[in-house]
């Protein structure tokens, strides 16, 4: 029985901790329009910095709340992840529990994030936990002003179906069940795919080992996207899978101009270099990618390599 409720209990934290599961999905607000200056949504997963980053983002506005437990871990998490895509954040605490409010701060709060939101000309990303509630007080501030904060491209029916099959397709991707994640985004109507969804389809095209189909789509995304840097780093690691090592330095430099610390840029250059027979400028990139990520066992094993050669 103790058992059995401490098994509840993890379970039931895990999924407070990973608001993007595929079971809280059911109920969270999708990310609006990223092409509007104000952009709307719930908490973001690493894959949604990743969009909000490409599409110009520059303020996150979170209206997490510290005092909630498992929204202090979040908002740690958040606050890491910020710094690591180089995005100012700002933390407006409100607590809300299906739309209740609790607290006596979380009127001044919303006024707070809306005088931020309204006080400077970068494109924001205003969120709370599902994007639901918390979020619509800052809205209606907002929208007191003049200001219209979070539209839809799609309709709401497409949107959500679209965005339920894409964290399906992750969950199978992060699980190594990379043909159930290309099976799973076929499904979705090809002129409602996400930036990430067409990401997602090349890196799950590219871990199956068929580099020709891999390469093909994210050369399309990067027609889309053009300077787009996740498409040149997938480019890149294509061409090092194939011993295209010009390529390959071409595409992880390219991307290096545009992403200077990301860790699977600097990586794969640090691999390519290794395998030109090129040590010290490997050993350079590997140990720069190795600081960004650190639990990287490859890149480790490979430095280890260099480093016993002396």
């Amino acid at each position: 029985m103790m058992l059995a409720v401490a098994i509840t209990a993890a379970t039931g934290w895990w999924i407070l901790l990973n608001p993007d599961n595929p079971l809280t999905t059911l109920f969270r607000r999708q990310i609006s329009d990223v092409n509007a200056r104000i952009v709307i949504g719930p908490y973001p997963a690493e894959r949604d910095f990743r969009l909000l980053k490409q599409n110009n983002v520059e303020l996150i506005v979170s209206l997490l709340d510290p005092a909630i437990p498992y929204e202090a871990t979040l908002l740690e998490r958040e606050q890491a992840l910020a710094a690591k895509y180089h995005l100012a954040l700002k933390n407006f605490p409100m607590s809300s529990i299906l739309g209740r409010k609790f607290g006596d701060y979380y009127e001044a709060s919303a006024s707070q994030a809306a005088a931020a939101i309204t006080g400077t000309t970068a494109k924001v990303y205003l969120h709370c936990y599902l994007g639901m509630h918390r979020i619509q007080a800052v809205r209606n501030q907002l929208a007191a002003k003049g200001i219209e904060a979070g539209t839809y491209a799609v309709r709401s029916g497409e949107r959500e179906n679209a965005a339920a099959l894409l964290d399906l397709a992750e969950v199978a991707y992060n699980d190594g069940k990379y043909q159930h994640a290309i099976d799973t985004l076929s499904t979705i109507d090809q002129s409602r795919l996400t930036d990430n969804a067409r990401l997602l389809r090349a890196w799950s095209h590219y871990r199956v080992g068929d580099m020709t189909q891999a390469r093909a789509l994210f050369e399309a995304f990067l027609r889309l996207s053009p300077g787009n840097p996740q498409a040149a780093i997938g480019l890149g690691y294509c061409a090092y899978r194939t011993d295209d090592l010009a390529t390959a330095e071409r595409m992880f430099l390219a991307a290096l101009q545009k992403v200077p610390d990301d860790a699977d840029a600097l990586g794969g250059l640090g691999l390519t270099y290794y395998r030109a027979n090129r040590p010290a400028d490997a050993a350079a990139r590997l140990e720069a990618a190795l600081t960004l990520a650190p639990d990287n066992q490859e890149l480790r094993d490979i430095l280890a390599r260099l480093k016993d050669k002396g």
